[in-house]
């Protein structure tokens, strides 16, 4: 019997052959410009971009080699340097599992000099923490968190997640931002926003979701990132979509497009369409097999795993635990200071507070706007009984002001549906022109 580790090294040497067959043409380069970011051995990481002059050391037959020039290609096994060999120019395929060592050339020459942490305090909108790590071209090496808090759809919406990313983007390319979600769920609709701008902003940073509590919708947000992580008490799951109306789960073509939507986030994300679809429905089911040896897991979808994630009579919902053995989070932390280890990252350091800021002034808007809609509504059945009549038109109309400056100022306090607060508005504005017609009416007479 051949060992194991023969067999890995023969699989290598295959794979190599196959992909250096596969490259004797000349490969186009990838768009210039295009943020890349890769994991060395030693667990760092690398970032820069497409075009970028590097110096990579790697092993080959256990021999450490440097090979120079322009990155041209970033695959998930592999990259492609373009440089010269024996003077004549080459595009060498470097698998992403022997690279040793990667730097930008000319990269300490420009981290030198005094002008550098100038620049680099000048992009920031807020202060410059001189004691804050930097990466290898000097721009701040950290995180952004935004924390995702209430219901999808009113405190927890899409417009503060695309803030954040243009927030990032005055940084720089490749930057790392954390979404803290604690939700229950929401808005089937907001949340379809929200994954579209994840998307966008994955195409120019890092985005991973850091769960306290992420069910339903919320759970939806968190697998629209990459990397997952969960706080011990964590959980996450059973995103189940419901009809307003009829008050039950969806059903029919409905839940098809539903579970569709769903099965391609989680294609986007690197996560299994077994599990989407047993989050959605509970006639879906889920269960997996863990190799002892290489930690590789397998999905079904059906009971025949080793574990089973959900039957055919529940949602699946995952605990800290369980989403770890699985591979569903990559990890588990309660602090900032223990998921800085898991991110890769020299430490724990928030860049500055741009996203705590706007979440909680939102938050603070939306509940302080929960509180007076709901005063003035009960003040309209107030105004509605008393007084003379033209008073209580009066009083009418001054209330319905308010709601509209509500509207535009809080409009998710409303609905989450752009088309129903437009809708509520226009009702607003219609009545305040009947109770004025009437009043005018009144004097007239």
């Amino acid at each position: 019997m051949i060992p194991r580790l023969n067999m890995r090294n023969i699989a290598c040497h295959i794979i190599a052959a196959c992909i250096a067959v596969a490259f004797l043409a000349t490969v186009p380069a990838e768009a210039a410009g295009k943020s890349v970011e890769i994991r060395l051995k030693d667990g760092s990481r690398w970032r820069g971009a497409i075009e970028d002059k590097v110096e990579v050391t790697y092993l080959e037959h256990h021999t450490k080699l440097k090979f120079s020039g322009k990155l041209i290609k970033v695959a998930k096994l592999y990259l492609i340097v373009e440089g010269h060999i024996a003077g004549n120019p080459q595009q060498k395929t470097i698998f992403r599992d022997d690279i040793v060592h990667m730097r930008t050339i000319g990269s300490e020459e420009e981290m030198s000099k005094p002008k550098a942490k100038k620049r680099r305090g000048s992009r920031r909108p807020g202060k410059t923490d001189k004691s804050a790590p930097v990466d290898e071209k000097g721009r701040p090496l950290g995180v952004f968190v935004l924390p995702l808090d209430g219901g999808v759809g009113q405190s927890f919406r899409k417009e503060e997640i695309t803030e954040i990313g243009e927030h990032a983007d005055t940084y720089g390319p490749g930057q790392t931002i954390v979404l803290l979600i604690n939700s229950n769920g929401g808005s089937s609709l907001e949340s379809q926003y929200i994954a579209e701008e994840i998307f966008k902003i994955r195409e120019r940073h890092r985005v991973v979701a850091w769960i306290k509590k992420a069910i339903s919708a919320g759970c939806q947000t968190a697998m629209c990132c990459e990397e997952i992580y969960f706080m011990t008490e964590g959980s996450a799951g059973a995103i189940t979509t419901w009809n307003p109306g009829s008050g039950q789960s969806i059903k029919g073509q409905e839940l098809v497009d539903a579970m569709e939507h769903l099965a391609e986030i989680a294609r986007k994300s690197g996560y299994s369409v077994h599990i989407a679809n047993a989050m959605k429905t509970n006639t879906a089911m889920c269960s997996y097999t863990k190799d002892p040896e290489t930690g590789e897991v397998m999905f079904y979808g059906d009971m025949s795993g080793d574990v089973v994630l959900s039957d055919d009579d529940s949602n699946l919902s995952f605990t800290s635990s369980v989403a770890k053995d699985c591979g569903f989070s990559k990890g588990t932390a309660d602090t900032g200071k223990e998921l800085a280890v898991l991110l890769d990252l020299p430490e724990w350091h928030e860049i500055d507070g741009y996203g705590r800021k706007i979440a909680k002034k939102w938050k603070d808007t939306f509940e302080r706007g929960q509180k007076e809609i709901q005063l003035l509504q009960q003040r309209r059945g107030y105004w509605k009984s008393s007084g003379s009549a033209v008073e209580r038109l009066g009083g009418l109309i001054k209330i319905n002001e308010q709601l509209i400056r509500w509207v535009d100022r809080c409009p998710n306090c409303f609905s989450p549906i752009p088309a129903q607060r437009e809708r509520i508005k226009n009702q607003l504005e219609r009545e305040n022109a009947e109770l004025r017609r009437q009043i005018a009416n009144m004097r007239g007479r």
